[in-house]
């Protein structure tokens, strides 16, 4: 078996090395690449935790801890729902939507980057390849249950 033939060995490389430059830039500006990717996951009208882990591919518990911190930075504001006191929805402060502009422009200049190197045609490809790669995905995850 060779690892450069198999296709998770790709992606977990550049997940890792797309996780680098963004921690590198997000540090600049007192942040890390999970912060910005929370920020850009929040809703206006506020999120349910609960649905930031799944989005994130993060444990309840590293994802609490990391809330945790964003509050205490003054990114975040938790609130407990208004009929279900159960549920906690999260809203972006104002240094929170001032922070998510940021992690907005980095991700999109990365993109634009990545656009100006890589044909549109290669493009097209990759994300209808990374499509089918979770639709198999999502197949094999339903047959495990």
């Amino acid at each position: 078996m060779n690892k450069e033939d198999l296709f998770e060995f790709h992606i977990r490389n550049n997940w890792f090395k797309i996780s680098r430059y963004y921690n590198q830039i997000a540090s600049s500006y007192n942040m890390s690449f999970s912060w910005g990717f929370i920020l850009l996951n929040i809703e206006k009208e506020g999120t349910p935790s609960t649905s930031l882990g799944p989005k994130m591919g993060m444990e309840p518990t590293s994802l609490s801890r990391t809330l945790k911190k964003m509050e205490d930075e003054g990114l975040i504001l938790r609130k407990n729902h208004a009929i279900d006191k159960r549920k906690s929805l999260v809203f972006l402060t104002k240094k929170g939507v001032e922070k998510r502009k940021i992690a907005k422009q980095v991700v999109l200049e990365f993109n634009e980057k990545l656009r100006k190197k890589i044909s549109p045609a290669k493009v097209r490809a990759f994300m209808e390849t990374m499509t089918k790669i979770d639709d198999i995905l999502t197949e094999l995850l339903e047959e495990q249950k």
